[in-house]
């Protein structure tokens, strides 16, 4: 969606797609949660009514109880990435490198794929890694109690209901370990898309 935008800037495709992410920017969790399990688990009877079934109990299963939570808590995420690739790329279309690669004679595509998105994912990769590492942690308490999961964040919100203090603390350093983690498999991306930075023991 940050690509279409970013090349359809100022066209209507650009002011849809901004439509739409600055919806799911403001659309609170639980209220698409909820309207998710009404049309596609009362009324249509496509996925299940929340709760979770484990992977080796039965794969299937797993995998249609977690679709709605997936796509429920990836919706305010892909607002806020979307505009903020659509302005890092519009941002990236005018440095200089990207003047040289289009004097070179590259294809449009080319210059885009390998050079503006490559360049621009950078930010991308930042937010990815804090917000990856705070889901993990706990941080998606909302979309697991609509959805009645039974996670790490709902493990956490009943914990502090009831001031039992060592869940917390544990959690707490559960989320601080996948922080430390996805920061350095972010340094490692970082490396990846730009040759200009390197890794040093």
């Amino acid at each position: 969606m940050g690509v279409i935008s970013a090349v359809t800037a100022g066209r209507f495709t650009d002011r849809f797609v901004t439509v739409l992410a600055l919806i799911g920017v403001s659309t609170p969790v639980f209220f698409i949660g909820a309207l998710f399990l009404y049309v596609f688990a009362f009324k249509l009877g496509i996925f299940p009514n929340g709760n979770y079934v484990g992977l080796t109990e039965n794969p299937w299963d797993w995998l249609k109880h977690l679709i709605l939570p997936w796509v429920a808590l990836s919706v305010l995420f892909i607002g806020v990435y979307s505009r903020v690739l659509r302005g890092t790329m519009l941002d990236t279309m005018h440095e200089d490198f990207v003047r040289t690669a289009r004097a070179k004679g590259l294809g449009e595509r080319q210059v885009l794929r390998r050079h503006v998105l490559r360049n621009s994912l950078i930010p991308i990769v930042s937010l990815w890694g804090l917000d990856f590492a705070a889901v993990i942690g706990g941080g998606a308490i909302l979309t697991e109690s609509v959805f009645n999961l039974q996670g790490v964040g709902q493990y956490a919100a009943q914990s502090v209901q009831a001031l039992d203090v060592p869940p917390v603390l544990v959690i707490v350093m559960f989320g601080s370990f996948f922080v430390v983690i996805l920061s350095a498999v972010t340094d490692i991306i970082y490396a990846v898309l730009d040759p200009r930075i390197r890794l040093s023991a």
